[in-house]
């Protein structure tokens, strides 16, 4: 059964921007291969680090969204753990995104602001009310 995923990972600042860009093309098809289907994919950006990993302060960040049969998910893991660029990854299980219908905009107020009740009315309507109890 596919599921929703969510895989964020870090790539060595050491490789050039095309070399992380490849990085990322082989990881999208190799979900694809696995019959998974890449949503989203964005061009890995160049981040400092809050700590270094592995004696590096800069890195790539990528984060892809897609879907993927939940047996397959332990064959890319495997595989970005072979890829020694890759300093960090994390994948989420992701809820699926709903679509919500447009809703219509609210009548104005206006009919409401109109209509002025003197308070007269209303305690005639209130003495109805009570003598009927």
């Amino acid at each position: 059964m596919k599921q929703n995923y969510e895989l964020s990972y870090i790539i060595s600042s050491q490789i050039s921007e095309e070399a992380s860009q490849e990085i990322s093309r082989k990881i999208n098809d190799f979900i694809q291969e696995k019959q998974g289907i890449v949503s989203e994919s964005q061009l890995p950006k160049k981040i400092a680090l809050g700590y270094p990993i592995r004696k590096e302060v800069f890195a790539w960040f990528q984060t892809t969204y897609f879907s993927l049969d939940s047996l397959n998910l332990s064959d890319l893991e495997k595989n970005l753990k072979e890829e020694k660029n890759i300093l960090r990854y994390l994948v989420l299980k992701t809820r699926p995104m709903r679509i919500r219908s447009v809703r219509a905009p609210k009548k104005p107020l206006e009919k409401l602001k109109s209509q002025k009740v003197e308070l007269g009315e209303i305690e005639k309507k209130l003495d109805e009310i009570l003598k009927q109890d």
